[in-house]
């Protein structure tokens, strides 16, 4: 299992985290049974900066969506979503099946050491497989945990031994 800081960072200034190692998948948008599904990962910064990016691999894309990525504060003692710091809309369709793609965020400042989070979630009849880490690893990313929700249990579920597969940067 690969989790990283500072890895293959194109600009030695950024500071590249998360966990890419593909595993099974949790799906996120409306389902035909007509719950809304949502997912999200938990972090803690590795550095001061500009979060400038979040990457996800969805496996599966499943009709077209607009898929959002909510990002916050986050009290990992807690688990708590404390303040919504941003939002990101991305359109996603068939063809960004099994690719990185990735949400552009403009004006975060992180804090090293401090804790974040994110949630996804698809607009529209479209769903998204958004790629976990492998289950065989025990808490693969351990600065974190995955966090799971429905349109019936919007307060969701944390799960330690369960990560999303991702990737952030951050700039000085």
């Amino acid at each position: 299992m690969q989790t990283y800081s500072n890895l293959y960072a194109k600009n030695p200034g950024v500071v590249s985290f998360g966990s890419t190692e593909i595993g099974p998948y949790y799906w996120v948008g409306h389902c035909k049974n007509g719950i809304d599904y949502y997912a999200g990962q938990t972090f803690k910064a590795p550095a001061d900066g500009m979060l400038t990016r979040i990457k996800l691999f969805p496996s599966v894309v499943y009709g077209s969506t607009e898929a959002t990525l909510s990002l916050y504060e986050f009290d990992m003692q807690n688990h708590t979503w404390i303040r919504k710091c941003t939002e990101i809309e991305k359109p996603v369709r068939k063809v960004m099946e099994g690719q990185w793609i990735s949400f552009d965020i403009s004006g975060m400042i992180v804090n090293k050491n401090s804790s974040y989070g994110f949630k996804i979630s698809c607009n529209g009849d479209g769903m998204l497989a958004i790629a976990e880490c492998p289950w065989n690893i025990s808490n693969p990313y351990p600065d974190g945990e995955e966090w799971i929700g429905s349109s019936q249990k919007m307060e969701g579920n944390f799960h330690k031994d369960f990560d999303l597969a991702f990737e952030g940067s951050i700039e000085p």
